[in-house]
């Protein structure tokens, strides 16, 4: 399996604090069978501002720490970029990471509610030419309401990540039962863990793995952690077709309707 959202860097976001830390998280993601990651730490430019020349120098130490100590781990640089409005021009000039190098974004929205012509800024952004990965939007209230809407950017052309712990139940039942949904009508096309220490929020995906193949079959649950993560890694396009339609009744919760 590779991870393709995981806070590994040590000192740069709510992530681990130390190199050890770090390491730590290393080893629990290679006995879940995790074989390699993507660092992606947070951008925010009041909050976190991890540029991509930092980051790519924070990849490099940790890689060299892991031959050091004859780890077989794979990394790769990345981020996870707020919406903000200096993000085109941030990726666009270089300043900020996309996933190892390439095309493909890793973008995380608000997630209380639903940013202002959010839809037009999808559109126009894969017009540019990115490729564009949603982060945990399982964990967005205003898609927990709608999750319609989220089947409207994947038409569009987005990428949709949940994260394991979301499928496993442990932010909530209304959480995990919007993770099946979604799994059920191939709107998922990663699984991540978004790791961020070794005691919550742990680099690990085996069991969430094997909940995804329960629900949408162990051969997609394999392109959500294999097969898609090296297409973001070779920097190539994913088919986003074969997703069936969702639709939902507009006067009662939609997990009751579930």
């Amino acid at each position: 399996m590779i991870d393709i959202h995981c806070h590994l860097l040590s000192g740069m976001d709510d992530g681990p604090a130390s190199m050890d830390e770090s390491l730590a998280m290393v080893r629990l993601a290679l006995a879940d069978g995790i074989r390699g990651a993507i660092c992606t730490p947070h951008w925010h430019p009041m909050f976190w501002p991890n540029e991509r020349i930092a980051i790519a120098i924070a990849v490099e130490t940790l890689r060299r720490r892991l031959q050091a100590e004859d780890i077989a781990f794979d990394v790769w640089p990345g981020s996870e970029l707020s919406l903000d409005a200096d993000l085109e021009a941030g990726i666009a000039g270089g300043r900020l990471a996309t996933l190892n190098g390439g095309s493909w974004v890793l973008l995380e929205l608000p997630g209380a509610f639903p940013p202002s012509g959010i839809d037009t800024f999808l559109l126009n952004f894969l017009r540019s030419g990115h490729r564009l990965v949603l982060a945990h939007p399982e964990r967005y209230s205003y898609i927990l309401r709608d999750p319609v809407r989220l089947h409207a950017w994947v038409e569009m052309g987005v990428a949709v990540q949940i994260t394991a712990a979301s499928l496993l139940g442990r932010l909530g039942p209304e959480i995990a039962t919007l993770c099946r949904v979604l799994l059920e009508h191939r709107l998922v096309h990663f699984l991540a863990s978004d790791g961020h220490g070794v005691e919550n929020r742990r680099p690990l995906l085996r069991e969430a793995c094997r909940v995804a193949g329960e629900i949408a079959g162990i051969d997609h649950a394999v392109r959500l952690v294999d097969t898609h993560p090296q297409a973001v890694i070779r920097n190539e396009p994913l088919p986003l077709a074969g997703f069936k339609p969702l639709s939902l009744p507009k006067k009662q919760p939609w997990f009751k309707f579930w």
